[in-house]
C-alpha cells in the first residue's frame, strides 16, 4: 500500500478545492461469477454448467467531491470479496471431495452425495471515478440519479474456498472454510465499473443512496493448470450520502 501513498496524497490534494464534499459509508452484495477457458473443451462445457452465481459482501466508504454541477469525482477504500460457487454431484465411497478432508466413509444410501465449492477471492480496493448527474438539477433537493464509470485498482487479501455437503458428512461435519483451491489468484488486478446511482434526500445535508454497478476484472483474476478464469458482477450498494461543507 505504501507505493499508492503518494497518489492518494495528489488525489486528496487535488479534490481538496472543490465546492461541495461528502462522506459516504456504504454496504452491498456483489452477485459473482467467471469468464473461464481451458485448453481442453469437454472440461471447459462441464464446469460452464456446473459453476454458477453467488452473494458475496462489500463494505467501505468514499469521499465525493462536487465542483462543477452535476459532476462528482470520488475516491475511497472498499473491502470486497467475489467469486463463483461450483457443485459436483454424486460422490461415490471412498471418493476424496478435497485433500485436506480425505475420502468419503459415509455409508448412507438415502441420498446423493454432492459437494457445493464456493470460491473467494477477497481484496482490498482503492476506488476512483466520476458521476454524472442525468435527473434534472430542479430537482436535486429531493432526489438525484448519476451515472457512474470507474477504475478500481485491487489488491489480494485472500483466496480461499468454501466446502457444503449435501447427503453425507466427513468426521461429522458437512461445512468446511478456509480450504485451498487449485487456482492461483493475482495479486492485484484492476476492475472496470459502469452503473448508476440514485439519491433521495432524507433531510437536509442527509442522503440515502443506492446503486447499481456491472463490475468486471481488466486481467485474469486466477489461474490453474488447465484453466484461466476473469470475475465480473452485478453489485447492489446502499449508502449515506452526508455533506461535510468545507474543508
Amino acid at each position: 500500500m505504501s507505493k499508492w501513498t503518494p497518489t492518494l496524497f495528489l488525489i486528496f490534494s487535488f479534490t481538496i478545492g472543490y465546492s461541495q464534499k461528502y462522506i459516504k459509508p456504504i454496504i452491498g452484495i456483489n452477485y459473482s461469477n467467471r469468464w473461464l477457458k481451458s485448453s481442453l473443451v469437454n472440461l471447459e462445457d462441464s464446469l460452464n454448467r456446473h459453476d454458477k452465481f453467488k452473494g458475496f459482501a462489500m463494505l467501505g466508504v468514499q469521499f465525493l467531491f462536487e465542483k462543477k454541477p452535476g459532476r462528482e469525482f470520488y475516491f475511497g477504500i472498499d473491502f470486497c470479496d467475489n467469486g463463483f460457487s461450483r457443485t459436483r454431484l454424486n460422490y461415490q465411497f471412498l471418493d476424496t471431495v478435497h485433500p485436506d478432508l480425505g475420502q468419503i466413509f459415509d455409508l448412507s444410501q438415502g441420498a446423493q452425495k454432492n459437494a457445493v465449492f464456493t470460491y473467494h477471492f477477497k481484496y482490498l480496493e482503492i476506488p476512483v471515478g466520476c458521476n454524472f448527474q442525468f435527473t434534472p438539477r430542479h430537482k436535486m433537493n429531493q432526489y438525484t440519479g448519476w451515472f457512474n464509470i470507474s477504475l478500481i485498482p485491487q489488491f489480494l487479501i485472500k483466496h480461499d474456498l468454501g466446502i457444503f455437503l449435501e447427503g453425507f458428512s466427513i468426521n461429522g461435519k458437512n461445512k468446511f472454510s478456509n480450504k485451498t483451491s487449485a487456482y492461483t489468484a493475482a495479486k492485484t488486478n484492476c476492475v472496470l465499473q459502469t452503473g448508476s446511482r440514485f439519491d433521495i434526500n432524507l433531510k437536509g445535508n442527509l442522503w440515502v443512496t443506492t446503486d447499481a454497478l456491472f463490475r468486471v476484472h481488466l486481467l485474469n483474476s486466477a489461474e490453474s493448470s488447465l484453466e484461466t478464469l476473469r470475475l465480473y458482477s452485478l453489485s447492489a450498494i446502499l449508502g449515506i450520502r452526508y455533506e461535510i461543507g468545507d474543508f
